[in-house]
This record gives C-alpha cells, structure tokens and sequence, in this order.
C-alpha cells in the first residue's frame, strides 16, 4: 500500500512542501551566550523569505545529537530561479550583516534539486511479532523470503531488525526495489505467496507491512549525479527505522484498541510526513558528503 499525503498547514511559514522543491540547508554556530538572540535573528529571516515569490515553507532545527554544534535552517522554493533571487536578495544580504555578530564561524549552505523526474527507490517495511519457540521456524521462513526477492528484477536489498528488549516486540524486515513497479511485481507474485506461508505458522498476531516510494528525489544535489541506488536505499533505512518503530510502539500504547486498517492508514501518513519534511532533509544534508562519493 502506498498512501499520499496531503496535509493542510495554515502557517506561512511552514505549508507543506510539494514532492518536487530545490531546497538550500544553511547551518551556523551561534555565538556563546547569545543564543536566544541568535535564535529570534534566525526566525526573523525565515519570515522575511516567507515573502518571498515562490517560497514554499522553511524550518529552524536547533542544536541536537545530529548536529550538536550548529543550528540549521531549511528553506524550500518553487523553482531554483526563486531560490537564488531569495539568496542573492539585498534584503537578505541586510539581514545577514545584521546578524554577523551572533555567528561563530563561518556559514555552511548545502543546495539540494528534488526532482520528480528522477528514478525512485521504494522501500517497505514489514514486521511481526515472533514466539521465541518459533524463531528458528521464522529465520529459515525469513532466508526463503530474501532467496526469492532477490531473484526478482529491480531489487536492491534486504535488511533484518530482531526486537529491542523494553522498546520493540516485533522482528522488522526492510526491502527495496528500484521502482514501484518492481515492487509491485514482486507483491503480487506466487512466488510471495508461497514464501508468506511458509512463514504464517511462526507469526504470532496480526503481520503489517508498511510501502513508502519516491525517495529519489531527496538525494540529487544540483549538478550532479544521483547516489548509488544502495547508498539511497541506506539513508531511508536509517530514517525509515526509527520512524515505523516509534509509530508503532504510539499505536500498542495509546490506540491499542482502534481497529487495524485505520491504524495502519494513519500510521502511514504520519510515517511519510515526518520522512518528507523532518528527517530525510535533515538527514541527507548530514550524509550529503558520503552520498556523493
């Protein structure tokens, strides 16, 4: 299943973003013990580019483990012709003399070209819970599951995540294919049929399987080649990961009695609008060094 979503945003400064927006990653230290000031400076240009012609939202990352020195600003426009008038702008160029004095060091930029155009890697997630006198039943299940995807056109890899004591009951099985169609392919063939019974015995519960697509567009920057295909499916299983477990831990704990096909339905669009518009910009600009290499 692939859920697109569209959700409504009132804030001029936050709508969401389109599936298609070149994007610049400005990151800054703030200076020791101006950091509040710094903070309300970095809010004051991220209004100033809302007005912009062709902005199409912006975000402020504070400091955190990913990037405990620097502050990171997003800001994404309609076209590159928006954008560089944004960044080239007199007004912006007043607001960042004005705010020289707040910055330690010199600003990093990193521009990005999302394009739709570009080939999309497609990952879905799959997980189910497992009785331990059923685990080796499901591993040798599990081989059979890899031997025959990896035997369909398309496919890039396959990745297996066993529970975490205290955080994850469910074992976690995340696959990729160069495009939808491949997975497609795959889903609905007899060969997946065969393969889910073999494994039907050792699942204990309900199995879920979670399809998110498009992801290629993140990793083209401007004037250059595309990521390996592996490189690409990596960086959505770092982002994808965490995401599907935290969602899925939400679920068991507070809205353990909705019923499954809405849960699954929510837990999808929520599982998407924080890869598109939280992690996986962040998480490219930080990997944007080794992606390219």
């Amino acid at each position: 299943m692939q859920i697109n979503s569209d959700p409504t945003n009132s804030d001029p400064i936050n709508p969401p973003a389109p599936s298609a927006s070149p994007t610049v990653i400005v990151s800054r230290r703030a200076r020791s013990g101006s950091e509040a000031a710094f903070e309300a400076w970095a809010e004051k240009i991220r209004a100033v580019a809302a007005t912009f012609p062709g902005h199409v939202g912006s975000e402020l990352q504070p400091r955190s483990e990913a990037h405990p020195d620097e502050w990171v600003t997003v800001y994404r426009f309609e076209s590159q012709v928006d954008l560089d008038r944004w960044l080239e702008s007199p007004r912006r160029a007043a607001l960042l003399r004005e705010g020289a004095a707040l910055i330690d060091g010199p600003t990093r930029e990193q521009r990005l070209a999302r394009s739709t155009e570009q080939s999309s890697v497609v990952t879905a997630v799959m997980s189910q819970r497992i009785k331990p006198e059923n685990l080796e039943g499901f591993r040798r299940a599990e081989a059979e599951i890899a031997g025959a995807m990896g035997r369909f056109p398309g496919f890039l890899s396959f990745e297996h995540s066993p529970p975490v004591v205290g955080m994850q009951d469910d074992y976690v099985i995340s696959f990729s294919f160069a495009t939808r169609e491949d997975l497609d392919h795959w889903l609905e063939s007899d060969s997946r049929r065969r393969v889910l019974a073999l494994v039907e015995p050792f699942v204990d519960g309900d199995r879920t399987l979670n399809v998110v697509g498009g992801f290629g567009g993140w990793f083209v920057a401007e004037k250059e080649a595309a990521p390996r295909r592996w490189k690409q499916a990596v960086a959505v299983l770092i982002a994808l990961f965490p995401t599907t477990l935290t969602l899925s831990l939400v679920q068991r704990q507070f809205f353990a009695d909705v019923p499954w096909v809405p849960a699954l339905f929510v837990s999808n669009v929520l599982g998407i609008v924080a890869l598109t518009w939280l992690l996986m910009p962040r998480l490219t600009g930080l990997l944007a060094g080794w992606l390219q290499r």
